[in-house]
């Protein structure tokens, strides 16, 4: 038994883990990160935290085991009215410096900044990250966290936005309703198709 939950700041510590073990061979993260980098497990833990932060605890959904209380799935969300705030996104850039370095904030930067035509122009939803544990693939745990935070989009009205990493991760997001933006081939999005579904 799953069950959804809205995170609280007392989880971010193990949804960042959780976030950084189902990202470890992610070939996007891996510009960020490189396979070959020094402590590359406690930079994506960095990484992550500063993700969880940026977007405020309402805006992070946690999957957790029913019997063992454990988180299985988390998913990152940056909604219409945007995050954390001033001071949730000073100490997201920090997590992101310690983490990246000068080199990774400057590779994100460039990645965000190629992302931007290929969005909605108005107010809209952005799943930032979802991933599980590895133990917990193939139970549903992804489709739950969708199934959750999509109602409240659709209730909102708004249209979202996400980058499908994976072959697979595009055919479970198709299943909700998104749809291919942009497929680029070259440049900071190359590999990573941004996949929208109307408000």
């Amino acid at each position: 038994m799953v069950r959804i939950e809205t995170a609280t700041a007392d989880d971010t510590e193990e949804a960042a883990a959780v976030l950084a073990e189902a990202f470890a061979a992610d070939p996007v993260i891996a510009r960020f990160v490189p396979p070959t980098a020094a402590r590359r497990d406690q930079r994506l833990r960095g990484m992550f935290r500063g993700a969880v932060r940026a977007a405020g605890p309402e805006n992070v959904d946690i999957a957790r085991d029913g019997a063992h209380d454990a988180i299985l799935g988390v998913a990152v969300w940056r909604s219409p009215e945007g995050g954390a705030g001033p001071l949730g996104g000073l100490a997201a850039l920090g997590s992101a410096f310690a983490a990246l370095g000068p080199r990774g904030v400057l590779t994100l930067g460039r990645y965000n900044r190629a992302l931007r035509p290929h969005v909605p122009a108005g107010p809209h939803w952005h799943l930032e990250d979802i991933g599980t544990r590895s133990a917990a693939r193939g139970l549903g745990v992804g489709r739950a966290l969708l199934t959750h935070r999509l109602a409240i989009v659709d209730r909102s009205g708004r249209p979202a936005v996400l980058e499908a990493t994976t072959p697979a991760s595009r055919r479970l997001y198709e299943r909700f309703g998104f749809a291919a933006e942009a497929e680029p081939t070259t440049g900071p999005l190359s590999g990573a198709a941004v996949m929208v579904r109307p408000a």
